[in-house]
């Protein structure tokens, strides 16, 4: 058998982690190939964050022109064409994914079709579709596997009607009735788009609330505004079980006898870690709850020379943080600095209205023994939200009373996933409550609310009335 090809750095996965692990690997000067047994880009640029996102502005756009009236324009009934639907969405994951492939071809990063096994803590078999086996070596190897969909006991996917989020982007045609299992952020995401859409749609969640990592007074609202958009909402409620029925769709039994009939099911009951069959038994490398590969502060494993990325090490399942490790791996392996300070990782939901979070939700932070003060600016008394037309929301800013830092921020409503990244900078600049609220905004911009949620947690907000004081006094002005 002739010698493996040999690099300086192997990267297996190439999603958000994978793919920018290798092109900062390359970057840094290091000899580096990437290992990729299905598309490139990952679940998140082919079934995950960027085909739902199309889907979600088509969403968002279709809501909009049912409203122009209140803008002052004339229109016409709007209607989905759920087959130019999926060719959009399929025109914005080529791009993306053919991006993806140029930048890595264009860092000489060497693109290795195949399944990857770990035959040593430095070598790796990788199986092609096509038949035969590919030896590598290589001075350290970069696990970016992601996660894959969960399924309950007794569950199994048909492709049309159960189905995960990966089958559900793939639909021939849109349901009429949609049963999703799971309240978490894939499944309060389809359940707001297609119920924009006009689908049935019935949501089932175990816990008594939706998105359970969110602060609660978000899930609060979100669960308000589902409602108002007619999405049936089951929280505490567990699937005792389902059966076909005769008009061939399914019927889901809940606890206490109410049934749910619909055409398609979607099961949303989270993602876990993608370890398996990468040899990694063989080498003892640990793992932890749900089959995560454990990692230190510098994203080794146990197994030295051997790192893990993303999804697959089950920190947080978010693809930007998992290019932030990737980035971070990469650079320790070339010996420089890496950053590694966690702490300030936004998230964000795109249900309808969005939500958005960075750092300590009211909760943690209070159950760390702080004593907090809160800032709360509600959209609806903001010139620009008025303008826009989106009232519904706010944001929540969470500091310690003590020192002023800043300990968390929570948005609800428009543009969310945007405003948000002001707060991340905030925590990870170390700054305050009082230098969120003294930074001038432009106006009438959305960001002007950040800072009236600062100036609140002083009680000094200029245009909201506290709430001790609203009894007692007119509604809240509009910014002018």
């Amino acid at each position: 058998m002739s010698d493996p090809r040999h690099y300086q750095v192997v990267v297996v996965g190439s999603g958000p982690g994978g793919y920018v692990a290798a092109i900062r690997a390359a970057q840094l000067g290091l000899k580096t190939a990437v290992v990729e047994k299905d598309e490139l880009g990952g679940t998140c640029l082919n079934w995950g964050c960027i085909p739902t996102k199309a889907w979600i502005v088509t969403a968002h756009l279709y809501e909009q022109i049912k409203r122009a009236k209140e803008f002052g324009i004339e229109v016409g009934e709007p209607r989905i064409n759920w087959g130019w639907l999926l060719e959009r969405k399929q025109r914005v994951v080529k791009q993306l994914t053919g991006g993806v492939k140029t930048l890595l071809q264009g860092r000489q990063v060497e693109i290795i079709r195949g399944t990857a096994t770990l035959t040593g803590p430095h070598r790796l078999t990788v199986a092609p579709r096509e038949g035969g086996a590919v030896e590598l070596s290589a001075d350290h190897v970069i696990l970016a596997t992601g996660a894959s969909a969960t399924m309950p006991p007794g569950w199994a996917l048909d492709g049309e009607r159960i189905i995960t989020s990966q089958e559900a982007l793939e639909l021939s045609h849109q349901p009429r009735r949609l049963a999703i299992l799971g309240g978490g952020v894939v499944g309060s995401e389809f359940a707001c788009f297609f119920a924009a859409l006009g689908t049935e749609v019935t949501l089932i969640e175990m816990l008594p609330r939706l998105v359970p990592a969110e602060d609660d007074e978000i899930a609060q609202t979100l669960e308000r505004e589902m409602k108002k958009q007619k999405i049936a909402l089951h929280l505490g409620t567990k699937v005792e079980g389902f059966a076909d029925a005769a008009d061939g769709a399914v019927t889901l039994t809940l606890a206490g006898g109410k049934t749910v009939a619909a055409d398609t099911v979607l099961v949303a009951t989270g993602r876990r870690p993608f370890a398996e069959g990468l040899g990694l038994e063989a080498l003892n490398v640990a793992r932890g709850d749900r089959g995560k590969i454990m990692v230190n502060d510098r994203l080794e494993t146990s197994v030295k020379g051997l790192y893990a990325i993303g999804d697959v090490t089950d920190i947080k399942q978010l693809a930007h943080f998992a290019s932030a490790q990737g980035k971070a791996a990469a650079e320790r392996i070339a010996g420089h600095p890496a950053q590694t300070n966690w702490r300030a990782v936004p998230a964000a939901t795109f249900t309808s209205p969005e939500i958005a979070s960075v750092g300590l939700t009211e909760r943690e932070a209070a159950a760390e023994g702080r004593t907090l003060k809160i800032g709360r600016f509600p959209f609806r008394a903001h010139g620009r939200n008025i303008a826009d037309g989106e009232l519904t929301g706010f944001v929540k800013i969470v500091a310690d009373r003590g020192t002023d830092q800043v300990l968390g921020a929570h948005i609800i409503g428009a543009k969310a996933s945007e405003l948000i990244h002001v707060c991340a900078l905030a925590i990870a600049a170390d700054l305050d409550a009082h230098d969120l609220a003294q930074a001038i905004h432009a106006h009438p911009t959305l960001t002007e609310t950040i800072g009236e949620a600062a100036e609140d947690a002083e009680h000094m907000a200029i245009h909201i009335l506290r709430q001790e004081t609203r009894a007692a006094a007119r509604p809240p002005g509009a910014l002018a």
